[in-house]
């Protein structure tokens, strides 16, 4: 089977501890808001499955589709939500196209994005607009939703946590404030779901990958949908696995049928064969997440903030964040110097951040330990170029 509760025994994840990542060389990772390293037990249960095929070819994927079951259970279980109402993708890119690609638009609706949100919350969009004579309008600031709500839009689409800045949005307000405006709320989780808290009660559509904060690996993702919206969706997008009953006649002779209804469940946008090793990565991410509990990563990511944001700041840094209440795993800071170098220096010197669109990102997860920011505040304290 698939399932490897065992390699979490090997060692146990600790909030603060890199037992798990023995790879993993520099003095600080604070990459995770782009590419997570994959853990032990991550490497393991990829692994694990690929020797699985390698033995069994065409008999493992009775059990693939087990562990599709599996990881929509644990998924349910970090978003509060049941299994049904989850289906699995390839990506976050992926699920926002389901969305946009079926959802129910009528010529002239009107779609709302927020400036400085990343192409994948974007792109789709502009393209649905193009294809069904819709009106795609940019906001600068969350501020100004309310005013455009009350002009008439149909859909909101918004990113839980922004990748550049780290500002962490009020979800449960900005859902209860498109549906007071009869619009409904598309939000990209790949910056928040296992870092942050998530409340989904007034969300419609929720799409994210396994890449960046739940350490999986790239490839696979979910997409969340409320079950009142469901009936709505248009069935644009079927394969062979959104039907009724779609792999009997795998087993069983005379089942082979084109004519089975499309299953009434947001699965049926599962349409056809997906990454086993990817889920299994993902299967095993989720684990750990679970045991640790999001509310303590997301404890242990504000101590970690709160000891390093204010040193980093009497360098000369700007931080980018809002209030204490709108952080999120991201730290972030605009600097006067070249953010590319600078992301490039603090390589050489055993720090790992990132740096989109010249900002220079810090984002810290569970296994990052406090008494690594004295060394990252060092880091930054010994370049030659302006901060």
């Amino acid at each position: 089977m698939f399932y490897f509760p065992d390699l979490l025994h090997l060692t146990e994840p600790a909030l603060g501890s890199r037992a798990l990542f023995p790879e993993l060389k520099d003095i600080a990772f604070l990459a995770h808001a782009g590419v997570s390293p994959p853990s032990q037990p991550v490497c393991q249960a990829i692994q694990k499955t690929l020797l699985h095929f390698a033995r069994e070819g065409p008999g493992a994927v009775p059990e693939a589709l087990e562990q599709r079951r599996r990881v929509r259970l644990l998924l349910a279980r970090l978003l509060g939500t049941e299994a049904a109402h989850i289906a699995l993708t390839g990506g976050t890119t992926w699920g926002v196209l389901a969305v946009a690609q079926n959802f129910p638009w009528k010529a002239g609706d009107q779609i709302v994005v927020l400036e400085g949100d990343f192409p994948t919350n974007v792109v789709p969009w502009r393209q649905a607009a193009l294809q069904h004579d819709l009106r795609l309008r940019t906001i600068e600031h969350i501020e100004q939703l309310e005013a455009v709500l009350r002009e008439g839009v149909r859909l909101v689409a918004l990113s839980a946590v922004q990748f550049q800045t780290g500002l962490r949005l009020p979800i449960p307000e900005l859902g209860r404030l498109c549906h007071r405006y009869g619009a409904e709320l598309f939000m990209d989780a790949i910056q928040a779901l296992g870092a942050v808290p998530l409340d989904v009660s007034e969300v419609d559509y929720l799409s994210g990958g396994a890449h960046k904060w739940l350490m999986g690996v790239e490839g696979c993702g979910y997409l969340y949908c409320n079950p009142a919206r469901l009936s709505a969706l248009h069935r644009h997008w079927a394969g062979w696995l959104s039907v009724e009953e779609p792999i009997g006649f795998l087993f069983e002779p005379g089942q082979l049928r084109y004519d089975r209804p499309v299953r009434d469940e947001i699965q049926f946008l599962e349409a056809g064969s997906n990454s086993a090793v990817g889920f299994a990565a993902l299967e095993a991410s989720l684990e750990m997440l679970l045991a640790l509990g999001v509310e303590n990563i997301f404890a242990h990511l504000q101590a970690y903030h709160d000891c390093l944001e204010p040193a980093l700041c009497e360098l000369g840094l700007q931080s980018l964040r809002g209030g204490v209440g709108e952080r999120s795993g991201i730290l972030a800071f605009r600097p006067r110097g070249n953010s590319g170098q600078i992301a490039a220096d603090l390589l050489q010197a055993g720090v790992r951040i990132s740096n989109p669109d010249g900002v220079l990102r810090l984002a810290p997860h569970w296994p990052n330990a406090l008494a690594e920011c004295e060394a990252v505040a060092a880091a930054f304290s010994s370049l030659s170029l302006p901060l």
